[in-house]
């Protein structure tokens, strides 16, 4: 395991602010799994609880789990295993969250149709309408099963499921994610996204500068990352 007290920097940072308050271990926990170091997760954990009642922490732990769980679709199942299983085998009865959105919902009965107007919503927010559509076409059109996997089952029961996570929240992931997988093109169309489900340019450049940091002290390559400041964004974004 290599030390994580580097993060302390980003807690302390990401608390003073309430646009960054209480997502600097989702973002963090993401980038050490896609960075191939999940194990230390339970480090980051043991960080994130520090002093908390039980209930807080099953709070914690319950955004950390989905923030893996979702982006384990960008940077693959085992690692996100890799992640996970050392988390549970700290974790003894008493302090399991035991809780699943998408479970309780097909559980009680969802309409499928709720979550693909909503998963339709999300993609269209994300690339905009007209190039989401496009998106759509091009991936029917070459794979129809590629469509079925990317556009329909991972957005309408994945990616858009927003119980525990936001929209802003999951977005800010998938930057941490991208960025610490060594995709920099796919990290950009997602630190756009965060703008554009309504957070600001201060939460992209956060949740870019802790994957950054993660990569760099695992000494991970992550191929030319767009600074922030470089990214094109819409010029009403917010900062």
């Amino acid at each position: 395991m290599t030390s994580i007290q580097f993060l302390e920097e980003f807690r302390i940072r990401g608390e003073s602010q309430a646009h960054t308050k209480d997502q600097w271990y989702t973002v963090a926990a993401v980038s050490l799994a896609a960075a191939g170091a999940g194990p230390d997760v339970t480090l980051l954990y043991q960080m994130a609880t520090a002093g908390t009642s039980l209930d807080e922490e099953k709070r914690i732990q319950r955004r950390l789990k989905e923030a893996i769980l979702k982006t384990s679709i960008l940077y693959g199942v085992p690692r996100s295993l890799q992640t996970l299983l050392p988390l549970f085998a700290t974790l003894d009865d008493e302090h399991i969250d035991h809780y699943g959105p998408r479970t309780n919902a097909l559980k009680n009965g969802q309409i499928i149709e709720e979550r693909q107007t909503r998963a339709r919503k999300y993609f269209d927010t994300l690339w905009t309408p007209a190039a989401a559509q496009a998106n759509r076409e091009k991936n029917f059109k070459y794979q129809p099963d590629l469509y079925l996997l990317n556009l329909q089952t991972i957005y309408e029961l994945w990616i858009s499921e927003d119980t525990i996570l936001s929209p802003v929240e999951t977005q800010m992931c998938n930057v941490g994610a991208l960025v610490c997988s060594g995709s920099p093109v796919q990290a950009m169309w997602h630190a756009r996204g965060v703008v554009r489900h309504g957070g600001t340019i201060e939460q992209t450049r956060f949740a870019q500068d802790i994957a950054l940091a993660v990569g760099k002290a695992y000494g991970y390559r992550m191929g030319e990352v767009i600074p922030v400041h470089e990214i094109p964004f819409d010029d009403t974004a917010p900062h």
